[in-house]
């Protein structure tokens, strides 16, 4: 398989099973979720951090905070169903080829009243390295949730 079809293939299974995260690497169904943000990639981070490096992800939304996971674990390819303006100038900074389905200026908090706190958590942040720390302080401290 090449990287268009396990892309293709990712892109297909995020939008027929309604998942918002789907991982493929060298052909392979690796992880899917249904939970939100950034999440699913912190705990495939957190589980071994080297299933990235060269692997296919579709999500659902792409902002600024995944687009730095994703651009620090050297992810080969990403379908974002919706993708901010800042995510796509890193994945771009970072040669990290993307196809979307929605172009927005920036993701919008779950309440659709403001920005996303992680797009504004990491809006200072350049460095696609110094961001995984970062966002996992915020999912610990600030959400209670354990990664």
């Amino acid at each position: 398989m090449t990287n268009m079809d396990d892309l293709n293939r990712a892109k297909e299974v995020l939008q027929k099973e309604k998942y918002t995260f789907v991982l493929i690497k060298r052909g392979k169904l690796i992880k899917t979720s249904y939970k939100k943000g950034v999440l699913p990639l912190l705990e495939v981070i957190n589980g071994d951090d080297q299933v990235l490096n060269k692997a296919i992800i579709a999500d659902k939304v792409i902002g600024r905070a995944a687009a730095l996971l994703v651009a620090n674990y050297q992810v080969k390819a990403v379908y974002a169903g919706t993708i901010s303006e800042k995510a796509r100038e890193i994945l771009d900074n970072n040669s990290v080829f993307y196809q979307f389905g929605q172009y927005v200026p920036y993701i919008k908090n779950r309440n659709q009243t403001d920005q996303c706190p992680l797009e504004k958590l990491t809006s200072s942040i350049s460095s696609p390295d110094s961001a995984y720390e970062q966002i996992l302080q915020f999912y610990q401290q600030v959400l209670k949730i354990n990664i």
